[in-house]
Parts: C-alpha cells; structure tokens; sequence
C-alpha cells in the first residue's frame, strides 16, 4: 500500500514538473511572437490589404466604445477605407498599360 503511494506522489511531481514546463514553453513562445509582431506593421498590413479588410477593420473601430480616442481611431479608419476605396476605383477607371 505505502509504495503504490509513493509511485502516485512521484507520478504527481512528474505531471506538475511537466506542466510547468509546458507553461513555461508556451510564455516563451508568446513572447517570441509577441516580439514579431507590432501594432504599426499589423496597421500597415491592413491599410494594405484588399477594401474588404479596411473596411472590416473600420468597421471594428466604429464599434468601439465611445470615448475620445475611439472616436479619432473611428474617423481615422474611415478616412483610410476612403482612401484606400479611391484608389481601387481610380485603378479599375484608369488601369496602367
């Protein structure tokens, strides 16, 4: 009886020193991506990316609560769906040859 207990103590400790491992095998990884990824290069690739993703992403800003910054983050976005929807128009109008 006492060493069946023993073998579940140890059994225990090894699946709590693994989960730790894991854990902290995941914060490094998030870490690492976390450093891989910046809010102007994730606003960039949506400034660029095709009219559907500029206007979802005005879309998700007029959403936002209503404070003073979302309402400049709001406008701002709707300003670069314009932007970027006058350029689409402009390049199917006038295609380059």
């Amino acid at each position: 009886m006492n060493r069946s207990l023993d073998e579940l103590a140890l059994r225990k400790q090894l699946l709590q020193a693994r989960s730790a491992l894991y854990r902290l095998r995941i914060c490094c990884e998030l870490e690492a991506i976390g450093d891989r990824l910046s809010w102007t290069r994730a606003a960039v690739t949506a400034v660029n990316a095709l009219p559907v993703g500029s206007a979802l992403l005005g879309l998700a800003l007029y959403g936002a609560a209503h404070s003073r910054l979302a309402r400049l983050a709001g406008l701002a976005a709707r300003a670069l769906l314009l932007a970027r929807l006058a350029s689409v128009a402009i390049r199917r109008i006038w295609p380059r040859s």
